[in-house]
């Protein structure tokens, strides 16, 4: 029995994960992505969700992804930090608990795309989340780009905290008005559908 409860004990050490949240920033490269991924499976990493990309030359990642409790966040760094001796990698390794962002999910009828377009100015942004603020808009994640004299931004937000839709529908149109940015809101699903490249 007790040679049992040993061996039960040592399984349930070896179930137990630790989940961190790790980023990523380097100079530019082909395989940045191979090697950082290669390396987070050989540590018995499993990588659960990931968002990259590059701006002006500069990689940056960021990852959520679960190991071994004796693998520590300092070793993740370290073996991070030592992909490239010639290209530094700036590693930072933040340690979660999986439960806080289960409880903090929105039911995807929440999720909508709002996009912002107007004349490019210093404090576009500032702008226009400086709105999403004002309305209790919670911003989830957001892209930005610039063509010719044309600044589009745009964002996946929730609107659970919002007072009402037609309301923030009404808010937006004196935001255009004001600041000759014009804004769109589209749930999730009418964007993807509307946005999809069809070959």
């Amino acid at each position: 029995m007790m040679v049992n409860m040993n061996q039960k004990n040592k399984e349930s050490k070896e179930n137990i994960k630790n989940h961190y949240i790790i980023s990523v920033m380097t100079t530019d490269r082909i395989g940045i992505i191979h090697d950082v991924s290669l390396l987070i499976s050989v540590m018995d990493g499993d990588l659960s969700d990931t968002r990259q990309q590059v701006l002006h030359g500069y990689f940056s990642m960021i990852l959520y992804a679960s190991f071994p409790a004796s693998i520590s966040g300092e070793t993740i760094r370290k073996r991070l930090e030592s992909i490239d001796n010639d290209i530094p990698f700036e590693v930072s390794v933040k340690p979660v608990d999986p439960d806080i962002g289960k409880k903090k999910a929105s039911p995807a009828t929440e999720i909508f795309v709002l996009t912002a377009r107007g004349p490019d100015r210093i404090g576009f942004v500032s702008l226009v989340s400086g709105f999403c603020t004002e309305q209790n808009i919670n911003i989830l994640d957001l892209s930005t780009a610039g063509s010719g004299n044309i600044y589009t931004m745009i964002l996946m937000v929730e609107l659970s905290h919002c007072p009402s839709e037609d309301g923030l529908r009404g808010e937006m149109d004196k935001f255009r008005q004001k600041n000759n940015i014009s804004l769109l809101l589209q749930h999730q699903d009418i964007f993807k559908a509307t946005n999809e490249i069809r070959l």
